[in-house]
C-alpha cells in the first residue's frame, strides 16, 4: 500500500482554469499559466512517487491513472462540496475541496480516458448548501467546458433529493425544497446484521431530520438500509478528492467519512443517540446537573410527539415573545447554553459506526449489490492539503496551511497517513481504528513516499508534522496534547472530560 505526500511553497493559484505553469511532456491542452500553480506540480509529483505507469514517466505517453481508468469509463470525481461558504469567515477553502486540485486530477482522468467516456463531477452537500454559488466559486462550468469535447462527455452533479435554502428551518421537512437528485436514481443496500449498528438503541436514533422515526424505520430489525446514489455506484471509477480537516464527530474527515456524500437520502445516516450516556446516549456528555436530564428528555419528548409544524410554529412563538426567554431559562440544558453541539465529542459511538458501514457497503461492496449488476469500482485518493481546517470542522474550522498533496489507491491506508500527518491519534479516529483491524491492515505495511518528509518510521508517535489542533471536546486526539484552537461558537472551555 503507497501513499505519496508532497508539500508546496505557496497556496492555490487565484487563475481559472488553473492551467499548470510550466510544459508537461503529457500535456495535452494549449495553454499554461503566467501565475505559479504548485498544485498542479505537487499532484503530478505525487503520482510519480507512487510509482504510476512508472517506465514512462517523462515521455508524452506518460499515463499514471490508465492502471484502473480505461477509454470508454464513467470516472466520477468527488471532492468535499460540503458547504458554499464557512459558517463564520470568508475562508472558504479550508471547507472545501480548491477547483486547482479538482482541475489537475482531472486532467490525468483525461488521459487515461483517450478521448472516450465520462467524467461527472459531484457530491451531495449539506442540506442548505447552495450548489450554484459552489459552482461558481469553483469556476466548474469553466472546467467541464475544458473536457467536454466529442466523445468525451463532463457533468457537474448535484445529487441531493432536497435543498434547505434558510438554515433556520434545519432538521424540519417543512423548509425543504424538491430537488432533481442523482439522474440515474438510488439504490437501497441492507447491511443487515454486518452492521456496526446491530444490537444498539434503536430507539434512540437520530439521523439529519427531527422526524426520528423514518430514521428508526431504516434500522429496524436490524435491517440497516442505506440508500446509495447510482451515478457513483454504477460508475466504474470515483476519485475521492477529499480536504485535510478536523470533524466534531469522528476526529477527521477524509477519504472514508467524506463517503456520506455517496448517500442519497440523509434520514438515513445515524449522526447520534438521543440522550446523556446514563441511558444509552451520546448527544452529549454526563451532564454535571441532575435536572439537565430532565429538561432533555422532556426537549425530545416535544419533538418526537408534536408534528413538526406545530413544534416548528412553537419554537418561532417562543423566539418572538418574552415567554420564550423564560422557556429557555427553564429547559435549555447547560450544556446547550455552551452552544455545545449534539454528538461533537470523543464519546460519540454512533457517528463512526455508521460512516464503517456506509465504507463497507459503497467501496468493499459488503452485500454484493455491484457484483451482482455487473459493476466494479475502481478507488484513487488526492486530498487537499494545501490549506487544511482544525478545531470546529466541518462546517467552520480554522485556517491551516499545511501546504501538502496526499494521493494513494487505498482509502484506509490514505486516510490513516493523513490523520498521522495531523498529527492526530489513530486510535482514537474509531472509524479508521476499526477498519484497520478489520480489513487487518499493519501500519507498518503502509508505504509513506516523500521528497519533503522525514518517512522513516513514519507513524511514530513520537515524531511530529503539521500539528492539527483538535475539535473541542476531544482530549484524547492530539499526540501533541495541543489545545483546540479558537471557537467560533460562544462556548466557555469544555476540553476536558466531564
Amino acid at each position: 500500500m503507497n501513499v505519496a505526500i508532497s508539500q508546496t511553497t505557496s497556496l492555490y493559484p487565484e487563475i481559472p482554469p488553473y492551467n499548470p505553469c510550466e510544459w508537461y511532456p503529457e500535456y495535452k491542452l494549449e495553454e499554461i499559466s503566467i501565475e505559479p500553480n504548485e498544485v498542479y506540480a505537487a499532484v503530478r509529483e505525487n503520482f510519480y512517487l507512487l510509482g504510476l505507469d512508472e517506465k514512462n514517466y517523462g515521455k508524452p505517453n506518460w499515463n499514471p491513472l490508465g492502471n484502473i481508468i480505461k477509454p470508454g469509463d464513467t470516472v466520477f470525481v468527488k471532492p468535499n462540496f460540503v458547504d458554499h461558504k464557512h459558517r463564520f469567515t470568508d475562508e472558504l477553502w479550508t471547507v472545501i475541496t480548491h477547483p486547482s486540485v479538482i482541475r489537475a486530477v482531472c486532467d490525468y482522468v483525461v488521459i487515461a480516458l483517450e478521448g472516450k467516456g465520462k467524467i461527472l463531477i459531484g457530491d451531495n452537500p449539506h442540506a442548505d448548501a447552495k450548489f450554484e454559488i459552489i459552482k461558481e466559486k469553483c469556476h466548474l462550468d469553466v472546467l467541464s467546458n475544458l473536457y467536454n469535447k466529442n466523445e468525451l462527455i463532463c457533468e457537474i452533479v448535484d445529487l441531493r433529493y432536497w435543498h434547505v435554502p434558510d438554515l433556520k428551518y434545519y432538521g424540519f421537512k417543512e423548509g425543504r425544497v424538491g430537488l432533481p437528485g442523482d439522474p440515474l436514481n438510488a439504490s437501497k443496500i441492507t447491511v443487515g446484521k454486518e452492521s456496526l449498528l446491530t444490537n444498539r438503541s434503536t430507539i434512540l436514533f437520530r439521523g439529519t431530520y427531527t422526524d426520528r422515526f423514518e430514521t428508526i424505520k431504516q434500522h429496524l430489525f436490524n435491517k440497516h438500509t442505506y440508500v446509495v446514489s447510482n451515478s457513483i455506484l454504477s460508475a466504474n471509477v470515483y476519485i475521492s478528492i477529499p480536504k485535510l480537516k478536523s470533524h466534531a464527530k469522528v476526529g477527521a474527515t477524509l477519504n472514508i467519512k467524506g463517503l456520506i456524500g455517496t448517500i442519497a437520502e440523509k434520514n438515513a445516516l445515524v449522526h447520534w443517540c438521543i440522550g446523556y450516556p446514563l441511558f444509552g446516549g451520546d448527544e452529549y456528555p454526563s451532564p454535571q446537573k441532575f435536572r439537565d436530564y430532565l429538561k432533555l428528555y422532556l426537549q425530545h419528548l416535544f419533538l418526537d410527539l408534536l408534528p413538526s409544524r406545530v413544534y416548528f410554529f412553537l419554537r418561532n412563538f417562543f423566539n418572538k415573545k418574552w415567554i420564550g426567554r423564560l422557556y429557555n431559562r427553564i429547559i435549555d440544558t447547560d450544556y446547550q447554553k455552551k452552544r455545545m453541539l449534539r454528538g461533537a465529542w470523543e464519546g460519540n459511538e454512533t457517528t463512526w459506526r455508521m460512516t464503517v458501514d456506509v465504507f463497507n457497503a459503497v467501496i468493499k461492496d459488503c452485500t454484493g449489490l455491484r457484483r451482482k449488476k455487473g459493476w466494479q469500482l475502481k478507488t484513487f485518493s488526492v486530498v487537499d492539503g494545501i490549506v487544511g481546517g482544525d478545531t470546529d470542522g466541518p462546517h467552520f474550522p480554522n485556517k491551516v496551511e499545511s501546504k501538502v498533496i496526499i494521493s494513494g489507491e487505498d482509502f484506509i491506508a490514505v486516510d490513516a497517513v493523513c490523520v498521522r500527518l495531523m498529527d492526530f491519534n489513530i486510535d482514537i479516529v474509531k472509524y479508521l481504528k476499526h477498519l484497520l483491524s478489520q480489513y487487518r491492515i499493519s501500519l507498518s505495511e503502509i508505504s509513506v513516499r516523500s521528497k519533503q518528509f522525514d518517512i522513516q518510521n513514519f507513524f511514530d508517535k513520537d515524531k511530529g508534522y503539521l500539528g492539527f489542533r483538535p475539535p473541542y471536546r476531544w482530549p484524547s486526539l492530539s499526540l501533541k496534547n495541543i489545545e483546540p484552537g479558537k471557537s467560533f461558537l460562544p462556548v466557555k472551555s469544555v476540553h476536558k472530560p466531564v
